[in-house]
């Protein structure tokens, strides 16, 4: 027989299997946090395990670095070894630089503070209004426009660059800027300008130097100019020189490095190349110096058995090259050199083989046949340039023209034959054309003004009229004006005018008034008058031409007026030119195309206004001539006149026209103002500036 449990029972099972569920929740929530535990273990381990291999890399790398470090250092310990022998010069060039160095700090230092104090003194700061630059070969100049206010003192200069501060200054962002000044050869390469930007108030100019030049500051006004004096000379060329080439006087020495250091003797002008040495010894042998410099130049050098001397030098930044002639020179030797090798000998030995290998040319060049060679010119004449090339001609030659083909045949050896040859080529080359238009611009106003007045009338007092005057004497009365003329212009009013003041205006617009009483015993006519003349003209003549360098071109247009000139002979007709032309003779600059031109332009005109006795005109002249330079393509003003007659002029009646308001019933008024302007334009321009040889 089954047992149905009791509702207690039933509700005590439920109660433990819910608690049973929460137990087992729990115990499911326990796992996964013990899961995720030991997950973040093993990531961590993964973690230590990558960061151990690391290590253990970087710890083979750093034993590698440390084991290149220790041999580098042994290499160093062992540089050091052998150049303990060279310390003491060294040493001694490095209290000198020291020295050098705190005397430049000292100098800077005493710079620094006055441009401190000046900075402080200066109640404002003034604007620097340009920075520019001008130069040739001779020199350059920086010049600035800047108050006078301002302060200039050189900071530092050097063999390639010159620095110098404005304080108390200003610089505008447009002038902040580096100038390419290469163009000019010049020994200045680039001037820059830029603020200070640890001081306020101070602008540093650079100027990077192409050759060594000293600074010289001069200053008038708000004007300051910086020049660098050049050398005056361009940069040498190399030419080639058929082998072997003696060092000395007129040898160039081969640059065997990249930096180099060009000195020039003050005497010989000389130009050395090497790279430059310090020497100090005292009784060295002459073969070890020389295997020295040898060393240092990358050149070969053969040296005889019987040169047994021993040098005592000391010097200090000297071009091997330079070094090298001194050295030999002073014990009575030289050098011939043959490419890269040098080979020593006494100077008499070289001389005597110079001696034999002229002779040895002289003598191949009398045993030489001359050949004829033909030049052809394009542009020289060759009649002309024959005259040229003649004394360059040896005994041999002689030069004939070809006048069909514009040639010179050269007919001589074949050194001649070159040097001619070399000469006429560069002889030849086109001449300069140049296109020259000026302009002449002529402009004229006129301005004319007048005012006129006229007036009168009668007044009769008479029995006849009704209006008596009632006395015996006089028993009339009557007033006319009396200022009418046979030219009387009398429109717009009654007649008779009876004008008691006639001053009208010629050719004007007028306004007449009459009034008049019923019998005719009054009457008063008013005409008013005035005109003003107004009048512009311009006029531009353009003759243009063009012509070659050197030669005179003219061009003109006009009349020929003939005149009467009565003489003793009887009256004879003479033609007097009355044009428009211009003359010109242009002379073109080699080195940058700027023409200078003797020119004369005039134009001339017949005035049939004014007229002479017989009634001839007169000419009306506007002429110039001068010289002047203008640039390429450039138009410049040759001159100009201008005139102005302006004038004011009255007629009135004496006393009652200087009345104030009523004078004007007295008198009439004429203005004129006249003004003439003559400017003269002359534009010239290189057509072939191309194939030319400037810039």
């Amino acid at each position: 027989m089954q047992r149905q449990a009791s509702k207690r029972e039933i509700d005590a099972a439920r109660a433990e299997a819910t608690r049973l569920d929460d137990e087992r929740r729990k115990a499911d929530a326990a796992l996964a946090a013990r899961r995720q535990e030991v997950a973040a273990q093993q990531a961590e381990v993964a973690t230590l395990a990558a960061a151990r291999t690391a290590a253990a890399t970087e710890v083979a790398r750093l034993e590698e670095q440390t084991a290149r470090a220790r041999a580098a250092r042994e290499e160093e310990e062992r540089r050091l070894t052998e150049a303990s022998a060279r310390r003491g010069a060294a040493e001694t060039a490095a209290r000198a630089a020291e020295a050098r160095a705190e005397a430049a700090k000292a100098a800077q230092a005493e710079t620094a503070a006055r441009a401190a104090k000046a900075a402080a003194a200066a109640p404002a700061l003034v604007a620097i209004r340009d920075v520019g630059f001008t130069g040739d070969a001779d020199g350059g100049t920086v010049a600035l426009d800047v108050g006078s206010a301002a302060k200039i003192d050189v900071l530092s200069a050097t063999d390639t660059r010159v620095e110098f501060v404005v304080d108390g200054a200003e610089l505008p962002s447009a002038l902040e800027r580096k100038l390419d000044v290469t163009r000019f050869g010049s020994p200045v390469r680039a001037v820059s300008s830029y603020r200070d930007r640890d001081q306020a108030g101070r602008v540093r100019i650079v100027v990077d130097l192409a050759s060594p030049a000293a600074p010289k500051v001069s200053r008038q006004g708000d004007a300051v100019r910086v020049s660098f004096a050049g050398s005056g000379r361009r940069p040498a060329r190399t030419q080639d020189v058929p082998p072997p080439v003696v060092g000395g006087y007129g040898a160039s020495s081969t640059a065997v490095a990249q930096t180099s250091v060009a000195q020039v003797s003050p005497t010989r002008r000389k130009v050395f190349r090497g790279n430059v040495v310090n020497f100090d010894f005292k009784e060295a042998p002459l073969h070890d110096l020389l295997r020295a410099i040898a060393e240092v130049a990358k050149i070969n050098i053969v040296v005889p058995e019987d040169l047994n001397a021993n040098v005592t030098v000391r010097l200090n930044r000297v071009p091997w090259d330079q070094a090298l002639e001194v050295i030999l020179a002073s014990k009575g030797m030289w050098y011939r050199r043959e490419g890269n090798l040098y080979r020593i000998a006494k100077r008499e030995q070289i001389d005597a083989e110079d001696e034999k290998e002229a002779a040895r040319r002289e003598a191949m060049r009398k045993s030489e046949e001359p050949e004829p060679e033909i030049v052809i010119l394009n542009y020289a004449s060759a009649q002309e340039l024959k005259n040229k090339l003649e004394p360059m001609l040896s005994e041999k030659g002689r030069i004939e023209v070809d006048a069909r083909t514009n040639s010179v045949i050269v007919n001589d050896i074949a050194g001649v034959r070159r040097r001619v040859k070399d000469l006429a080529q560069r002889l030849d080359t086109q001449t300069p054309q140049i296109s020259i238009e000026a302009r002449i611009v002529e402009a004229r106003s006129t301005f004319q003004r007048s005012f006129g007045i006229q007036w009168g009338g009668n007044a009769n007092a008479s029995a006849a009229g009704g209006n008596a005057t009632g006395l015996i004497f006089p028993s009339s009365v009557a007033f006319t004006g009396g200022a009418d003329d046979a030219q009387l212009n009398a429109t717009g009013v009654a007649t008779p005018s009876n004008f008691a003041v006639n001053l009208p205006v010629a050719a004007a617009n007028a306004l007449g008034m009459s009034l008049g009483s019923v019998g005719g015993n009054f009457n008063i006519n008013l005409r008013l008058s005035a005109a003003e003349d107004t009048g512009s003209v311009r006029i531009i003549s353009a003759p243009k031409i063009t012509v070659l360098n050197n030669a005179q071109a003219t061009i003109s247009q006009g009349v020929a007026i003939p005149i009467s000139v009565v003489g003793a002979s009887g009256t004879q007709t003479q033609f007097v030119n009355a044009d428009l032309s211009l003359s010109v003779t242009p002379y073109v600059s080699q080195s940058d195309c700027s023409i200078a031109m003797d020119v004369n332009v005039s134009k001339n005109e017949a005035d049939f206004v004014n007229t002479g006795a017989r009634g001839d005109p007169t000419i009306l002249r506007k002429e110039a001539s001068t010289k002047m330079l203008v640039a390429d393509g450039e138009t410049a003003v040759l001159g100009g006149i201008y005139t102005r007659n302006s004038g004011l002029s009255y007629s009135k009646v004496p006393f009652l026209g200087d009345l104030p308001v009523l004078g004007w019933l007295f008198k009439n008024r004429l203005e004129n103002d006249e003004r003439t302007e003559v400017l003269v334009f002359i534009t010239p321009k290189i057509t072939n500036k191309a194939n030319l040889r400037c810039q």
